[in-house]
């Protein structure tokens, strides 16, 4: 039965990642800012807006982060460039990092040896895309808030995590 179950999974699956119902485009590059990292990022058109999602791999303080972002491109800002855009965005991550000290309201605390702790959070979104015509490569000049839980109980408020965000569109 188990078996079964499989093969009709991927019957199932396997033809549906050929067909789509909307076109849409995908983006593949890095994020340089106070979360550094790889991302992925889907989009397509929904109504008179833009809608992607994104997943943002990062690796900060010997951890390791996954962040999954939805973002809005509403419009292009047309008075300046037809290839620029505004995007807002929400999402949240969750992650680990291994540290022997915490910064917390102004103050360190330090740990005996490394400790592996935790995180979750919450994040925030907005960017000014300009989209190359001639070749396929966006550039992102991005805004990143997030407001995170570590385990043990300190919350750290980052309200400035500026980004440059260079992809590959395909």
């Amino acid at each position: 039965m188990k078996r079964f179950s499989v093969i009709i999974l991927l019957i199932i699956i396997i033809p549906s990642a050929y067909l789509s119902g909307q076109i849409s485009t995908r983006q593949a590059g890095m994020r340089f800012g106070y979360r550094s990292g790889i991302f992925y990022q889907v989009s397509h058109e929904a109504g008179s807006a833009e809608v992607a999602y994104n997943g943002l791999l990062s690796f900060n303080n010997s951890g390791l982060q996954f962040t999954g972002l939805r973002i809005v491109y509403e419009t292009s800002l047309d008075d300046i460039s037809h290839n620029l855009f505004f995007a807002w965005g929400y999402g949240g991550h969750i992650g680990f990092i291994y540290s022997d000290h915490v910064k917390f309201m102004g103050e360190e605390y330090y740990y005996s040896h490394e400790r592996f702790s935790p995180l979750i959070g919450i994040d925030g979104w907005a960017a000014f895309e300009y989209r190359l015509s001639d070749i396929p490569l966006n550039v992102s000049l991005n805004f990143k808030p997030f407001i995170e839980l570590t385990i043990p109980s300190f919350v750290r408020v980052i309200p400035f995590d500026v980004g440059l965000s260079v992809s590959y569109a395909f």
